[in-house]
Parts: structure tokens; C-alpha cells; sequence
């Protein structure tokens, strides 16, 4: 009877074995890494894009909104820009006349510097200040008492000052035969009114505004 003596080779079998087992567990788990590497690579390239989206979109919105608030400027400008009414009459004579608040200052009380003088009065808290120059004629109603008044002036006075001084570097419209400046310098119903004869138009601009210079700078556009 022979017996064969086996020990040394079911031990390299079972090595082998377990080598096998071990390569094929190291591979499981490198397959499993690599898996997991890859979705959070593909995560983390949802979250780049995601967040490019979202800054994306941010920008967009402030754009659209400079965009808007632009375009609310440029339409509250234009409402605010005053217009000139034209009305044609039949003769020079007729549009002349239409103009009714004209008239030559002929008697003076007090200086407005360069060479003008004007007529100061005053009644049941306004005080008037009117004055000719060239064919127009410029009146200021101001009231007596301050807190009524429109802020930045010290008076009608100043103000009739302020306005000749104005005119000194910015020529009004020559009038063919007349024109004529009207202020209203009460806050609660301040206005600026010019008038003036062309031929047979008359031309208007009519402001509410508190600053009496923007309807005046408005004429001052059409020379």
C-alpha cells in the first residue's frame, strides 16, 4: 500500500486560493473607488455648472435692472422737459395784443445791477418786482412773509437780482414787439410763465416748477 503524502500541495492551492480571493477583493475595491470618485467628479461638475447657471442668472437680473431703471430716467427726463406752445393769429397786430400783461416800466425805485433799475411795491403780502428789458418786461411776485416763500431766495428783490444777473450771459428770444416773464415765487403754487410775439405766433412756456430758471433756460433755447 502506498500513501502519498499531500500536505505541501494543498497548501499552495490554498494560497493560491487566497491570492485569487485577495485580487479579486483589491479589484472589487479599486472598481468601487473609482465608481465613487467618478460621481462625486460628476457631482461636483453639477455644482460648478449649477452655480455658473445662478451667477449667470444674477448678472442677467442686474443688467435687466440697470436696464429698467435707465430707461425710467430717460422717461421721467422727458416728462419733466418742458414743451413750447405755438398759437398763430391772423395779423402781427392781433398776436401782439393776445399778450396781455405787457407794459413799460416808467417809474423805478431800486437797482438790479448792470445798468437796470426796477419798480418795487408791495400789497397784501406780495411783494412785485417788475422791470424792462428790451421788449420784454419781467415781474416777480414774491410774498412778504418768508415761510410762504420758495426756498434759496431772500425776497423778491434777490430774486429779480438773481434773474438779471442770469440773463447777463444767456440772451432771451428777441421779441418782435413784446414779451413777458411772469415768476410766481409762493411754494405752495410756485410757476414760471414766458410769453413772446414772433410775427403773427405767439410762443408759451408754462412751468410749475419751483426753480423759475429751467422755463427760463427753455427760452434762452430758442434764440
Amino acid at each position: 500500500m502506498k500513501v502519498y503524502y499531500l500536505g505541501p500541495a494543498f497548501l499552495l492551492a490554498g494560497f493560491l486560493t487566497l491570492s485569487a480571493c485577495s485580487q479579486d477583493s483589491s479589484a472589487t475595491d479599486d472598481g468601487d473607488q473609482r465608481v465613487a470618485s467618478q460621481e462625486q467628479t460628476d457631482q461636483a461638475d453639477e455644482m460648478e455648472e449649477t452655480q455658473g447657471t445662478s451667477v449667470s442668472d444674477k448678472e442677467e437680473m442686474n443688467d435687466s435692472s440697470e436696464d429698467k431703471e435707465e430707461q425710467a430716467a430717460a422717461g421721467q427726463e422727458g416728462e419733466n422737459q418742458l414743451n413750447v406752445e405755438e398759437e398763430k393769429y391772423e395779423t402781427a397786430e392781433k398776436a401782439a395784443g393776445s399778450i396781455k400783461d405787457y407794459s413799460t416800466v416808467e417809474q423805478t425805485n431800486t437797482e438790479l445791477g448792470y445798468g437796470l433799475k426796477a419798480l418795487q411795491e408791495g400789497a397784501a403780502g406780495h411783494e412785485y418786482v417788475s422791470w424792462n428789458e428790451g421788449n420784454w418786461l419781467i415781474r416777480v411776485d414774491f410774498p412778504t412773509d418768508g415761510q410762504y416763500a420758495i426756498d434759496g431766495y431772500d425776497g423778491g428783490l434777490d430774486m429779480a437780482k438773481e434773474v438779471v444777473a442770469y440773463l447777463e450771459d444767456h440772451a432771451l428770444p428777441a421779441p418782435r414787439d413784446r414779451g413777458v416773464i411772469t415768476i410766481n415765487g409762493f411754494k405752495e403754487h410756485p410757476g414760471t410763465e414766458v410769453m413772446w410775439q414772433d410775427g403773427k405766433v405767439v410762443y408759451t412756456i408754462d412751468s410749475d416748477d419751483k426753480n423759475p430758471f429751467n422755463a427760463i433756460q427753455r427760452a434762452v433755447d430758442e434764440t
